[in-house]
Order: C-alpha cells, then sequence, then structure tokens
C-alpha cells in the first residue's frame, strides 16, 4: 500500500533530511524586500517551489495545499508598485482525481499553455501531469498522465520542456525495483519519464528509467534539467555507491531508449550529501547545484560545480554553508546571471534560524558569499525551497513555505502559509 501524503511526501521528506538551527543573533542585508502575497490558504498555502514569467511580467506558480484544500495554481500581476494574485486553478473540484498537492514548479509551452504535476490525486492517488490553458472564460485544467505505480508515483518536482514540446520529469517512487528504503520502510525506487505530444491533443507517456538498480540511487526528487543536445541531467537524493545519492545524465539512443551515465556519487568524503535542489548549466556546459547537507567547515550543505574533462566529470569550487549566521541546508536550485553569480536560498540558518536569501560571486580564491536578506520566519516568511526567478531590472522573486500573515492558517508544527518575495534589484549584471 502507498503512504498517504504526510507520511511520505516532499514536505515529510524536507523535514527528516534537516535538523532546525536557530541562531540568536540579527544581520542587516541592505536589501529592499518586500512580500508580494501573503497566503491565507483560501488563496494557496505552502508555496514550495519557485515561481516563472510570462513576457508580459506576470508571475505564476503553485501552491501545495489550500484553495479548496488540494493545492491551487495561482498568478501574481504587477498592479501600481504592487502586484494582485488571481487563483488560476484550485486542484480538488472532482474529488482529488485532477489532481492534489502540487508541490512542483510549473512551465510554459509556446502556446501559453502551463504544465505542472501534483503530487497525489489522480486515478490511483499516485499523482499527476497536468495542463492548464487558457480561454476566455480562465483557464481550463486536462490531466495528461495518472501515475498508477509502475510507471512511477508521487512526481514532487517540475518538468522539463524541450523546442517539440515534450515533457520530462521525475517520480520520487514507482517504477520497476523495489529495494529501496525510507525511515525503516521499503519502496519502489523510482523514475525518469517523458510526455509527448501527439495529434489532437493527445499524448503519449513513457518511462525512460526506473531507478534503484544495482549501485543506481533513487528517490529523484529534484527534476531534470535539459541541454541543447537532448540530454537529461538530475540528482537522486539518496542510494548509490555511497547511500547518500548521486548526479546523473540520461542520453537518448535510437528507438525512444534512454542510456543512464552517473557523474558524480556523494557521500565518499566531505564534498556534501543528499543533492535536491536540482541542476542548472553554464554556456560552457558545466553543471551546478546544491547538496542539502554535509560538506567540510560547518557541514550544513554546499554548492557545487561539476566540470566535463577528457575522464570524466570533476567536481570544484565548492561553497560550504554553515558559519555563523551563514544559511545552512539548501533544497533550492540555483540561479545566475550573466555574469557568471549564483543566487538561491537556504531552509534554515541566518540570524532568526529560518533561512537567507544568497548571493554568491566568483573570483580566483573561490565564492564569495552576501546575504541579501535574512528571513525572520515572522511576517516576511521563512523555510525556503523555492528557486529564484530574476526580472530585467535586476530584482529577484521566491516564496517561502512557513511564515506569513496568517499565523493561525495552517494547524500542527506549520505557522503560516507562507509568502512570495520580493528582493533587489541587485547589481545589474
Amino acid at each position: 500500500m502507498m503512504p498517504n501524503r504526510r507520511q511520505f511526501s516532499r514536505l515529510a521528506v524536507l523535514s527528516v533530511l534537516m535538523i532546525f538551527v536557530l541562531a540568536v543573533s540579527t544581520l542587516a542585508t541592505g536589501q529592499t524586500f518586500s512580500v508580494i502575497e501573503s497566503f491565507n490558504g483560501y488563496n494557496g498555502a505552502q508555496p514550495m517551489a519557485g515561481l516563472i514569467f510570462d513576457t508580459a511580467g506576470n508571475l505564476y506558480g503553485t501552491a501545495a495545499e489550500g484553495g479548496s484544500g488540494y493545492g491551487a495554481v495561482f498568478e501574481l500581476s504587477p498592479s501600481n508598485g504592487s502586484f494582485k494574485e488571481t487563483l488560476l486553478y484550485k486542484f480538488g473540484t472532482n474529488g482529488s482525481t485532477d489532481g492534489a498537492y502540487p508541490s512542483g514548479g510549473l512551465v510554459f509551452d509556446a502556446n501559453g499553455n502551463l504544465y505542472g504535476t501534483t503530487e497525489h490525486g489522480g486515478a490511483s492517488n499516485a499523482g499527476t501531469v497536468f495542463e492548464l490553458s487558457p480561454g476566455l472564460r480562465g483557464w481550463t485544467e486536462t490531466v495528461l498522465h495518472s501515475f498508477g505505480g509502475s510507471d512511477g508515483a508521487y512526481p514532487t518536482s517540475g518538468l522539463a520542456i524541450d523546442a517539440a514540446g515534450n515533457l520530462y520529469g521525475t517520480t520520487i517512487q514507482g517504477g520497476l525495483y523495489a529495494n529501496c528504503t525510507y525511515s525503516g520502510g521499503t519502496f519502489l525506487c523510482g523514475t525518469a519519464f517523458e510526455l509527448s505530444p501527439g495529434a489532437g491533443g493527445s499524448w503519449s507517456f513513457q518511462v525512460i528509467h526506473n531507478f534503484g538498480h544495482n549501485n543506481d540511487a533513487y528517490f529523484p526528487a529534484s527534476g531534470l534539467t535539459l541541454d541543447s543536445a537532448g540530454n537529461l541531467y538530475g540528482e537522486c537524493a539518496l542510494g548509490g555507491q555511497y547511500g547518500k545519492g548521486l548526479v546523473y545524465e540520461l542520453l537518448p539512443g535510437q528507438g525512444g531508449t534512454w542510456t543512464e551515465q552517473i557523474l558524480h556519487q556523494w557521500g565518499n568524503g566531505t564534498d556534501g550529501i543528499y543533492p535536491y535542489g536540482g541542476l542548472i548549466l553554464d554556456s560552457a556546459g558545466n553543471l551546478y547545484g546544491t547538496t542539502s547537507q554535509s560538506g567540510v567547515k560547518g557541514k550544513m550543505g554546499t554548492v557545487f560545480e561539476l566540470t566535463s574533462t577528457k575522464s570524466g566529470w570533476v567536481e570544484q569550487n565548492q561553497y560550504y554553508f554553515g558559519i555563523n549566521t551563514d544559511g545552512q541546508f539548501p533544497f533550492s536550485g540555483l540561479l545566475m546571471d550573466s555574469a557568471g553569480n549564483l543566487y538561491g536560498t537556504t531552509h534554515n540558518g541566518g540570524g532568526h534560524g529560518y533561512g537567507i536569501i544568497y548571493e554568491l560571486t566568483p573570483g580566483p580564491s573561490g565564492w564569495t558569499e552576501k546575504i541579501l536578506y535574512d528571513l525572520s520566519g515572522g511576517s516576511d516568511g521563512g523555510i525556503s525551497s523555492a528557486t529564484l526567478v530574476k526580472d530585467a531590472a535586476g530584482s529577484l522573486y521566491g516564496t517561502a513555505w512557513y511564515g506569513g500573515n496568517y499565523p493561525a492558517c495552517v494547524a500542527g508544527p506549520v505557522a503560516g502559509c507562507g509568502v512570495a518575495f520580493k528582493i533587489g534589484p541587485v547589481a545589474a549584471k
């Protein structure tokens, strides 16, 4: 029997993999920070993923809970110096067969349709891939695929989309191999999948990789990154040769076949463990990402670079979190600007213990960190797992799933429904 959301979800795994560390000092940053939406439950709750822009400057995102109780998709439109929220869709309109708990982000296609995943719901309550299409009477949701177990279960991350409109993603459970463990239990190890558009609005689905075989890792929570040649890159947070996760590449072959190549194993030393936030590529083909824990110095997570060489992929230029009021446990992915500076968030740490928004600037001696904002966990939010997005003026946008103006929104250990925020502009680069 598959576990329910509270037993096995992205939120639950974040809680298991992290340790809350509360500091007592405060930190001035000098950056302009504003909350552009404070969620109250009715308009969504617990936004876990980052935001995306359309060509008109509107922001789009998902709330993992709230709405009708099963999560929502929202739009934030700039209006007279602030933002106006519009709920585009509330999951649970047909029970939960339309999907439930969207914890991953969104992507646009060339026609302005939005695509995403829900962690649960669908025909077997194992999650869905959905499309939202704009129309004169609002947005219409279509479930493109409902997961059932052997094809995957519980997609927690967003999707990658190529020029032909093919969608790629991962599920943290399901698939062919049932030799993976989590919190004392055994489960199916997860899959990577492709959805391809066909005639008349049809879609074809195929599993392109089953995780967990031999020394392969499992729990691919970070989603996939696509390069210009059609290769896919991703991370597994658990498993592998040393049990602490790995970075992999999936290469397309003849007849729709895909081959996995393991690029880096975590856990054989002090370079970090449990990669969770996903990968980005620079113009030279180097990969950048985060590990949520371990590393030298503070042992509270790392930022890493992987460079392809003739002898394989080499890890270099790491940054280590956890010193003094630095951030701790970076579960989010990274944003890179045109000058090679990196931006991200941490789950915890900082002067208040609820995470920071940071910038890393490259130099001859490695990365120099600047804390752009120290989240307090109050009305400004806290505990962010969102990858940031940047506008043309140099301002950064993201979400935090803790805190906000509505502390009584959700009963239990989470205080507040979360926020969407704006910071900057940072230096235009």
